[in-house]
């Protein structure tokens, strides 16, 4: 264990992967003057040092996934691809390692933390001794995640009941808006259709992105969803609500044939065209694997089904499904007009906006984002490291 990690942090290092997020931390350490911060690239210097055993397989990990979901890519790709992530993970490693030796840090901050670049960064801290916070996309308007244990679902957020039960509601008016998804490029503007009256609104998630290939247990792509969603309805015996799925805005993936299917089906709609906001407040319920969607569809007090291991998957805020029959159950409490009671639904909001996320967006941090940064490096505990986030 570092030395620093029995005293306050007074150095943050900042490893960022990309130019947006360069510029964010380079922002944050010229406002910040104390923790003392500095921000430097990701990139790929060798000492030829060896990293413990299994860290290399570590890193590349989450990419691999990506590479083998890929159902055009053969084994022999998929070997060279192996190599090169390898190669490229001992890289990265040997430089973080390297900057830690040459800032000497209490601590290292890194966007994200899966894919190769940036676990690169995670391993070396936890090599070192050393906390790593974790910056990411908030999970509700104009926030930013940052975290000592990680992001999303590999977060601090407490999953107990008591704990919201405990913490009880404040009058503290919540946001009553999201923040639209911006269109992956070439995806071409959608229509909007003409909503049914009574639906439960189903969001698509990027396909390859780690909430599904790491924290989805039994349904692994959009294809699967779609059919054990509309399999959940029809057992339903045609009594059920109408489904509306939407294709995920900011993902490449394409789903030409799930048009077909839909505009063959009774009750079931693909709208891509339609704002996600218009579609969480006219639905019945949501139903999600783990989107961030869930927790925008709890700030506007929608019923919220998980069928994925996500954040808000706590008792009396949402309900969790791990098989059809449990989803058909879930639409049938919907339809008839009782969903499962959230009597902590507000409270865990709550939590989220006042306690845990940060205010503001990393591409326009403004003074009180800035400030909530600076105040959670002072507080930090630096023996916490990989372990949660400040005291909440």
């Amino acid at each position: 264990m570092n030395s620093a990690s029995s005293s306050p942090i007074r150095r943050v290092l900042l490893v960022h992967n990309s130019p947006r997020v360069g510029r964010y931390f380079s922002r944050l350490a010229s406002e910040i003057s104390f923790p003392q911060i500095a921000s430097c690239r990701v990139s790929a210097r060798v000492r030829r040092r060896s990293p413990p055993s299994g860290t290399i397989d570590e890193i590349i990990d989450y990419g691999m996934r990506r590479k083998r979901s890929r159902a055009h890519y053969g084994p022999a790709l998929l070997a060279v691809l192996e190599t090169v992530y390898a190669a490229a993970a001992r890289l990265h490693y040997d430089h973080v390692a390297s900057a830690i030796d040459r800032h000497k840090p209490d601590a290292l901050g890194v966007w994200g933390g899966n894919a190769v670049d940036a676990k690169a960064v995670v391993m070396a801290a936890r090599h070192s001794g050393l906390p790593c916070f974790r910056f990411e996309n908030g999970f509700l308007p104009d926030t930013t995640q940052m975290d000592l244990r990680g992001v999303n679902v590999e977060s601090s957020v407490p999953r107990a009941p008591e704990f919201y039960r405990a913490r009880g509601q404040s009058s503290r008016q919540l946001p009553d808006h999201i923040v639209p998804r911006k269109p992956y490029r070439g995806k071409q503007a959608v229509v909007p259709i003409q909503l049914p009256e009574w639906y439960v609104f189903v969001p698509f998630q990027v396909q390859l992105d780690s909430q599904i290939l790491l924290h989805s247990p039994w349904i692994q792509g959009m294809r699967q969803f779609f059919e054990v969603v509309t399999e959940s309805a029809q057992r339903l015996g045609g009594v059920g609500p109408a489904l509306v799925f939407k294709e995920h805005p900011s993902c490449p993936e394409r789903y030409p044939d799930l048009h077909a299917r839909a505009a063959a089906m009774e009750g079931v709609y693909l709208a891509a065209g339609n704002a996600t906001d218009e579609l969480i407040r006219n639905a019945a319920g949501v139903v999600t694997i783990n989107s961030t969607v869930g927790a925008e569809s709890l700030l506007l007090e929608k019923p919220v089904l998980a069928l994925g291991n996500a954040v808000y998957e706590v008792s009396g805020v949402t309900s969790s499904a791990r098989s059809v029959d449990q989803v058909a159950d879930w639409l049938a409490s919907v339809w008839g007009g009782h969903p499962p009671d959230a009597p902590l639904r507000r409270s865990f909001v709550q939590f989220l906006m006042e306690d845990y996320l940060v205010p503001g967006r990393h591409q326009q941090p403004g003074p009180s984002h800035i400030r909530a940064v600076e105040k959670r490096l002072r507080r930090a505990d630096p023996s916490a490291s990989g372990v949660g986030i400040l005291d909440h």
